[in-house]
């Protein structure tokens, strides 16, 4: 069993989760439980393949080969049942940079996107900024979960929406969605032809009784349309390093992808990226396995112990950020926050990050790292909220 629970301490280390708390928080004392990487070490077999490489002391250009791309396949065979073509991989830093470059390179200017809030903040600005509209299929809340508004996306079809972009699982709501939903989805999608771009960055990591389905992988009608991005990054803590890849539907869209991603200079990983993500996808699976159980017993404890609380956690079916609902605590936005960092002394991601108007009585926690600190988290906002 992976040692999840030995406090590795991040200061100085010019980690973003500690090195931004007085900017975000206006303190440098509140307990980090915000952006979305973890407290804990990635597998040991990343940082032997790290080391090993690191030796041979030349770090010139590098890229990526056979071997790297049949790990991939073999690990999108084994966890979702996903045949993958590899000819159909592009490889670049991150998710986002991806969806620039999808964005860019299949919709027009003043062209209609599709997203659906609460959801990960640079999906509203990776339409604005190529001037582009955003158009939002709010989730629908009820009896603490969350479902597609598909009576709206329908209409939003009809009316010219270029493309959709899927979070899936979704972050911040915690939903990892039903194949049938999927299928409800990517009919939409195929009767008004709308590109997809699916997000499935946190596909890895899934709870007990639920299972990811990759939307590319339901049919050739919808394989045709869809954009599949994924990583190694959330899964096994390696964010800094930047690496991620995208599975076009066929060759010419990969074509065209892939030219918008050299107008941004960003179709080559660095050297230990390519390193990394290899040895994660070759050695990671058993350390995922632990990672998950971990997850779902702080995710366990965070639930009962909020009880004390008038916080609610909405329900999760994967990732290790959990969406909290403060709306029973009586209190506004501004009195939230202002509790949560001057009082509890914890530092969440902002709920109005993910939607001004969906996210106001929310806020995102991260529960990746040694049940000591969920559990210190938990005393401060039982102590301040309960």
């Amino acid at each position: 069993m992976t040692e999840f629970n030995k406090k590795i301490n991040r200061e100085n280390t010019r980690a973003v989760k500690y090195e931004f708390r007085e900017k975000l928080f206006e303190r440098n004392d509140v307990l980090p439980m915000w952006v979305a990487d973890m407290d804990l070490p990635a597998p040991q077999a990343i940082q032997d393949a790290i080391m090993a490489r690191a030796e041979h002391n030349i770090y010139g250009y590098t890229t990526h080969d056979d071997e790297l791309l049949s790990t991939i396949q073999n690990w999108l065979t084994k966890r979702y049942q996903f045949d993958v073509n590899t000819d159909l991989i592009s490889f670049s830093p991150g998710v986002i940079p991806a969806l620039h470059a999808l964005v860019e390179a299949f919709t027009e200017e003043g062209d209609q996107i599709v997203i659906q809030p609460p959801v990960y903040p640079p999906f509203f600005s990776v339409v604005e900024s190529h001037d582009r509209t955003v158009l939002e299929n709010p989730l629908i809340y009820e009896n603490n979960t969350y479902r597609m508004n598909f009576d709206q996306l329908e209409e939003q079809f009809k009316q010219g929406a270029k493309a959709f972009i899927l979070c899936s699982p979704h972050n911040p709501v915690g939903r990892v969605w039903t194949e049938s939903e999927l299928k409800q989805l990517a009919e939409l999608c195929v009767t008004y032809n709308v590109y997809l771009f699916s997000d499935e960055i946190h596909s890895d990591i899934i709870f007990s009784g639920h299972k990811h389905r990759p939307i590319a992988d339901l049919n050739e009608n919808i394989s045709a349309l869809t954009f599949t991005m994924m990583a190694p990054s959330k899964t096994f803590n390696i964010a800094g390093l930047q690496a991620s890849f995208t599975i076009s539907p066929d060759e010419d869209s990969k074509k065209v992808l892939d030219k918008q991603l050299m107008k941004q200079g960003a179709v080559m990983l660095n050297t230990i990226a390519y390193t990394a993500m290899e040895a994660a996808y070759q050695h990671g699976e058993p350390w995922l396995e632990d990672l998950i159980k971990h997850l779902e017993n702080n995710y366990a404890y965070l639930q009962e112990q909020l009880k004390q609380t008038p916080i609610t956690p909405v329900k999760a079916d994967g990732t290790y950020l959990i969406w909290l609902d403060f709306s029973e605590t009586g209190l506004d936005h501004e009195e939230i926050k202002r509790k949560l960092n001057h009082e509890a002394k914890v530092g969440l991601n902002d709920g109005q990050s993910f939607s001004k108007e969906h996210g106001d009585q929310f806020m995102r926690m991260n529960i990746a790292c040694p049940r000591e600190m969920v559990e210190d988290a938990v005393k401060r906002l039982v102590s301040t909220f309960g």
